[in-house]
């Protein structure tokens, strides 16, 4: 008899459908992470066909699933990519959001197993290209255990924060002017370990006022911005011809 675990608190905040499905990730993003595979964009993937997962879950239909992944996504508690080498293939890679991470004690710091930063090409996600091996799962599409969140071991456990200590103000008015609103929590964490002053802050405001008028600029996650540093990237070349600049306004965002 096939069994099905989630996590109380998940099925509070995602539901009790969001919860399973998220219990079956962790255990598949926690087995990856202990053999060291698919370290992509500082995170442990996992990965799975829609028929492969009508096959775990067998008592919701393709759409139900489709319908679920959705809203976890919408949320901020599942990411999605597809990195297949294949652009015919449509194998979708999953990711755990920090605070699901957390949860169930699975949270590292963005450091593959080879002790380097893993990024893609100028940090964008979902950039670089990796070959599925397809491999079998079959070992864990029926065997998925229940997973104990950490619960401590004698020190006190971290506080997930949603709200900086550094400006918090002032990060809520990056927060809402910036374009991609996933991952809060680890949005934070750059933002306290970055510390922007006044100066860093008029820059930023500047160099995002540019880009999110660049026609097909790829965004990436807010904590990515700021642990990257990408309002210093250079501003793309400029055509042979150009439309007569435009005038410095004084309601540039400054934060």
């Amino acid at each position: 008899m096939t069994e099905y675990h989630f996590n109380a608190d998940l099925a509070r905040k995602y539901g009790v459908d969001g919860a399973i499905f998220l219990h079956a990730m962790a255990f598949w993003v926690g087995k990856n992470q202990a053999n060291g595979r698919h370290f992509h964009e500082g995170r442990t993937w996992t990965y799975n066909t829609q028929e492969a997962l009508t096959k775990l879950f067998p008592f919701w239909s393709r759409r139900q699933i489709e319908r679920i992944t959705g809203k976890l996504r919408e949320q901020g508690a599942l990411l999605s990519g597809r990195f297949g080498a294949d652009k015919t293939d449509r194998t979708l890679w999953y990711a755990l959001s920090d605070a699901v991470l957390e949860t169930y004690g699975l949270l590292a710091p963005s450091i593959s197993p080879n002790g380097e930063m893993d990024f893609t090409e100028r940090g964008q996600p979902f950039h670089q290209t990796v070959k599925c091996n397809k491999e079998t799962v079959t070992d864990q599409l029926y065997n998925i255990p229940p997973i104990v969140p950490q619960t401590g071991d004698g020190k006190k456990g971290r506080k997930r924060k949603s709200v900086p200590t550094w400006k918090p103000e002032r990060f809520e008015k990056f927060w809402a002017y910036y374009p991609r609103h996933e991952d809060r929590v680890a949005a934070v964490r750059e933002w306290d370990r970055l510390k922007p002053d006044d100066a860093t802050l008029a820059a930023m405001g500047q160099a995002l006022e540019r880009q999110k008028a660049t026609p097909g600029w790829p965004a990436p996650y807010a904590c990515r911005y700021l642990s990257h540093r990408r309002w210093e990237d250079e501003a793309p070349a400029a055509p042979a011809e150009t439309a007569p600049a435009l005038t410095a306004r004084e309601e540039v965002p400054t934060w």
